[in-house]
């Protein structure tokens, strides 16, 4: 037994992920400090207030990457406990791309966060390259790690070795191989405790929520423009609680219910990562003439649990075991990575070809680094309160293996450190959006994985003044309503602050088509069946946090 899984799924809901995701994670370099003041109205004061005024950031040219996208990167000094502002201080690694426009046309700074807890955000203040330069270069786009996460300092880790391949079958067939993750799950949560990092105790959202504010002190915003999706978007759910007259544009996209956080969370996204294996089958059988997986939706998914059968028997290489053939198939929540995983796919099941395997495996999780595996279960573990007797786990599981087995151990797995997580549980942050401004929410589909139809539905119950603008019952793609363009879309939002009408009733309030899926005998480049469309294919999010 090697470990725990680390998986945690991550990805944007429009094309700007894309760029963000050729990113690495970068170390910031110091250098002369540089403030951009905003102009806008001033900000009255905010029931959360730190009272900690962080010093300026110190901006120099960015090294591994982000320097091609004209970056500057630095650290924001912030206290490890803002109860005790002058005591024990930390670094939270930053990068700006700074505005071109004009100062009568600039609108200040934009932070963006679109990872999962315990993800990486550094890399993507390249987002807004991805949009009209008329609309990035009226922002200063701001990318950023969280508190212990990447280039900041500290950083947590508790044992690199956590996510080896050959881990066994996610799902226990046997009293003793229960016990066995059970027991690596205690090991793992026992590791961090060994770090007796101060982190523990202070890696909660509410602390990222006053870390966001003393960025924005730091940058000179008398109010702050945020994009986040999922874990970014729960944390914007929280700082616009904390600090709502300190908003100026946000974003919240596939929001996270907060009563889910997140033992609900965790099991809600079993049955749509279901859903999207079917989808997923349903598209191959279509392509049969390209992949030979099969020519109906069935005979796609019984060659998938086929194949997680012989390779429980027998890893692929003595290493691509049971546990490597799930989370691949995971990856099918993003309709980006159909192409990739069915060439896997081929190649394993057609000619027993693992090596396309390995790469799509490694393209997008990390068997040689914790860091955002443990800070994911560091948030996560202390943000809310997880059930102490592994009945009530072994339960849940069970329960919804039942319908949703693909994915249903693999989650347990993920988050089940946290039954014996060595640091007490704080209460939830509260969020109410009563005060907050208008804001955009988006979500891209009603099958997304990652959060729920239902949950942004919630977040739009608790924030009055949001627009949730919606697609169709597809497995996310790489764009947001584009058909219900204009007016609807993120660029149109953050040119000039453009919103749907909000309608009555527990609804989104705008409802647009599915995208379209792809189509592989459209594509130009040399893929055949049997091979993966890329040789290295990219992670699918800015981040593929918590591998």
């Amino acid at each position: 037994m090697n470990g725990t899984p680390v998986r945690r799924l991550v990805t944007t809901a429009i094309a700007i992920s894309s760029v963000a995701a050729s990113c690495t994670y970068l170390l910031p370099a110091s250098a002369q400090a540089s403030s951009l003041p905003m102009s806008g109205s001033t900000t009255v004061g905010a029931t959360a207030d730190t009272h900690y005024t962080p010093p300026a950031i110190a901006w120099s040219t960015c090294t591994n990457g982000l320097q091609y996208y004209g970056a500057e990167c630095g650290f924001l000094v912030v206290p490890l406990d803002y109860a005790d502002p002058d005591g024990t201080k930390i670094k939270i690694a930053v990068s700006r791309i700074a505005h071109t426009a004009g100062a009568d046309a600039y609108q200040g700074a934009l932070v963006v966060n679109l990872s999962s807890a315990g993800g990486s955000a550094l890399g993507q203040s390249t987002v807004g390259s991805a949009l009209p330069a008329a609309i990035s270069g009226d922002y200063d786009w701001i990318g950023f790690d969280p508190r212990g996460v990447g280039a900041s300092q500290p950083a947590l880790s508790c044992d690199p070795t956590v996510n080896s391949y050959n881990r066994p079958a996610y799902r226990p067939t046997s009293w003793a191989q229960l016990n066995t993750w059970m027991q690596a799950s205690k090991n793992y949560s026992a590791a961090c405790a060994k770090t007796h990092s101060e982190l523990l105790t202070h890696v909660t959202t509410t602390d990222s929520a006053k870390d966001l504010d003393s960025l924005r002190k730091a940058l000179g915003q008398s109010r702050l423009n945020y994009y986040g999706y999922t874990y970014g978007a729960y944390l914007g759910e929280v700082y616009s609680t904390m600090y709502p007259t300190r908003v100026r544009r946000m974003i919240l996209d596939s929001s996270i219910d907060p009563k889910q956080a997140w033992l609900g969370f965790n099991f809600a996204q079993n049955a749509p990562l279901e859903q999207n294996l079917s989808a997923f089958s349903a598209w191959a059988a279509k392509y049969d003439s390209v992949y030979h997986l099969g020519t109906t939706k069935a005979a796609v998914e019984k060659q998938y649990y086929a194949t997680l059968a012989k390779l429980t028997k027998s890893p692929a290489g003595g290493v691509l075991g049971p546990d490597v053939w799930t989370d691949e198939f995971l990856l099918a929540y993003n309709t980006s990575n159909w192409e990739d995983l069915a060439g896997v796919f081929s190649a394993y099941v057609n000619t027993g070809n693992s090596a396309p395997m390995k790469t799509l495996y490694d393209a997008n999780y990390t068997t040689t680094n914790d860091n955002a595996f443990a800070m994911s279960l560091a948030t996560e573990c202390t943000d809310a309160s997880w059930p102490k007797s592994w009945g009530s786990w072994l339960w849940d599981t069970w329960k919804s293996y039942r319908k949703a087995p693909l994915a249903s151990w693999a989650d347990t797995w993920f988050v089940a450190p946290c039954q014996s997580w060595s640091v007490p549980a704080r209460k939830p942050a509260v969020v109410n959006g009563s005060k907050s401004p208008a804001m955009l929410m988006v979500l891209d589909t009603t099958l997304d994985p990652s959060t729920t139809y239902a949950g942004s539905l919630a977040v739009r119950r608790l924030f009055p003044k949001a627009v949730l603008v919606q697609s169709g019952a597809t497995p996310a793609g790489s764009a947001t309503a584009t058909s219900c363009s204009p007016g609807a879309s993120i660029a149109e939002y953050l040119l000039n602050g453009t919103l749907p009408t909000r309608v009555a009733g527990n609804t989104a309030d705008l409802k647009c088509p599915a995208n379209a899926l792809p189509d592989p005998t459209a594509a130009t480049a040399s893929t055949s069946a049997g091979t993966s469309k890329s040789t290295a294919p990219a992670a699918p999010s800015a981040v593929t946090a918590g591998r």
